[in-house]
């Protein structure tokens, strides 16, 4: 009876497990359609809307600095115990709002505004996926689930690539697609609440009100920042993240070629396909080399693939010829590219990061890791492309649909466009690359100082400096590191 009894709650807590990773990936393939809609519809916007390259930018700025200066609230109500279930269900049902909101408006402020709170919504996801990953893996297989949700967030943006940009300009119902397609998300956004409801689970934790406070956020982030691994991650990440965001304007590039909007989310599919493998590539061969070289495996994995990025970047945009009959070779060149470029976020720095930080602060780690990279990289990226190709390289605004601009026209937007993408994605990405070698001085020791923590010393409140009984992990079946150190002695012990 025992035995049955034992069984029944093993397999009670495989399924809950199973649910809440199902859940997560869920929500991290809604946010990869939130962040490729956007993107897929900025060629529709700038001929019904009449934005420049410059509006639709500051569009995408206003959702990054909004996404980075409300991080650090999430992960302060998370990290006081605030049930992460709720503060989900809170940030999905915004979100759905916000893009049905954005569907129904054409005033450039209010979208601005919608922007804002939509980066607000964003905020709230990352900390606390990161701090669900933490209590769901070991550290040998965490770079196999961070994979997992990378794969899920380009599974998103493959399925808005291939409904919204061959859509985006056309009318259904008297509705423009772009329009259709935000509503369409939104909506489901509100469905997905409910699975969060209904399969996210999570031990209950004390409440702590006098946790709160912005004071208490400034202190952890001073003590985040005397960990030499935690400023080479943001560093890293604000030049490395650059690229990615600045590439958002990639299939308006490929549709000023002339290649027509079909085959455009064909081409952008095809790279989020090879960003999808990649990453669950990268995670798996992230803890591969972490069995084997548990100080400097991640980070090799992690160099290789920053430094691959370089000629992919050259190819793409300044050495495949510009014109509509390269469609399939820039489709294969980015499939390439995604396959071996996306490893150092699952691979390295999402384990990396938990393993430097107290259990603790991991949503506050990662809150103020996204706030510093997005108020950064992440706006900095579509804010230099559109200004480089706009005073740079002569590109101009044109509301004509692209079939009827004048050869010389397209010709010359797409070269503006073409020439700022490069100059814009490969200079952040070449310093990235020289950013990287760092970790192999600062995480090995940043790694045994967490350890030799965890197994000989309470864990520091970083907020006030005072010191936390160590907590046991809810779902590691062999108790927590220091227990686990302390049996492999005393059974070393006894054998001797």
């Amino acid at each position: 009876m025992q035995h049955d009894d034992e069984t029944h709650r093993s397999f009670q807590r495989r399924a809950d497990r199973d649910g809440t990773v199902g859940t997560l990936c869920v929500l991290s393939m809604l946010k990869g359609a939130d962040i490729q809609l956007l993107p897929s519809s900025f060629r529709a916007m700038e001929q019904d809307l009449h934005l420049t390259t410059a509006s639709l930018a500051i569009l995408a700025l206003c959702q990054g600095l909004s996404c980075a200066i409300t991080g650090p609230f999430w992960g302060n109500l998370v990290d006081a115990g605030m049930p992460r279930k709720t503060v989900l269900k809170v940030a999905v049902v915004l979100w759905g709002l916000c893009a049905i909101s954005l569907g129904m408006v054409s005033h450039f402020y209010v979208m601005a505004f919608l922007r804002v709170l939509n980066g607000v919504a964003l905020s709230a996801l990352v900390p606390i996926v990161q701090s669900f990953v933490f209590d769901l893996s070991e550290p040998t297989s965490r770079g196999w689930l961070f994979g997992m949700l990378y794969f899920s967030s380009s599974i998103g943006q493959i399925c808005t690539c291939l409904t919204v940009l061959p859509t985006s300009d056309r009318m259904f119902c008297g509705i423009s697609g772009w329009r259709a397609a935000c509503i369409l998300v939104g909506v489901i956004s509100l469905l997905v609440s409910f699975l969060v409801e209904a399969f996210i689970h999570e031990e209950p934790r004390e409440w702590e009100p006098k946790r709160l406070g912005l004071s208490r956020e400034v202190v952890k982030l001073r003590k985040f920042m005397e960990i030499g691994t935690f400023k080479v991650i943001i560093f890293q990440g604000v030049f490395g993240t650059i690229p990615g965001a600045a590439q958002g304007f990639t299939s308006m590039y490929f549709q000023y070629i002339g290649i027509p909007d079909t085959i455009c989310g064909l081409i952008i599919a095809m790279r989020t396909i090879g960003d999808a493998i990649g990453g669950v590539l990268g995670g798996l061969i992230g803890d591969a080399l972490a069995v084997r070289d548990p100080d400097y495996g991640r980070t090799c994995a992690a160099m290789f693939s920053v430094v691959m990025s370089l000629p992919f970047i050259y190819a793409v945009f300044m050495g495949i010829p510009r014109t509509s009959d390269m469609a399939m070779v820039l489709a294969g060149t980015l499939f390439l590219s995604g396959l071996l470029t996306t490893w150092p976020v699952p691979g390295c720095l999402n384990p990396v990061m938990l393993e430097i930080v107290p259990k603790r602060h991991i949503s506050s780690a990662y809150a103020w890791d996204v706030a510093l990279v997005f108020a950064s990289g992440n706006t900095l990226g579509p804010l230099l492309v559109g200004y480089i190709s706009e005073e740079f390289f002569g590109y101009k605004l044109s509301t004509l649909r692209v079939a009827d601009m004048t050869p010389e026209a397209r010709q010359t937007n797409a070269d503006a466009l073409g020439k700022a993408l490069f100059v814009s994605s490969a200079i952040p990405a070449l310093i990235c690359s020289l950013m990287f070698p760092l970790l192999f001085w600062t995480y090995p020791a940043d790694r045994r100082r967490m350890l030799d923590q965890t197994e000989s010393e309470p864990e520091t409140d970083l907020d006030t400096e005072r010191t936390l009984k160590p907590e046991r992990s809810q779902t590691s079946a062999g108790g927590t590191l220091s227990e686990r150190s302390s049996l492999l002695r005393n059974s070393g012990e006894r054998s001797a």
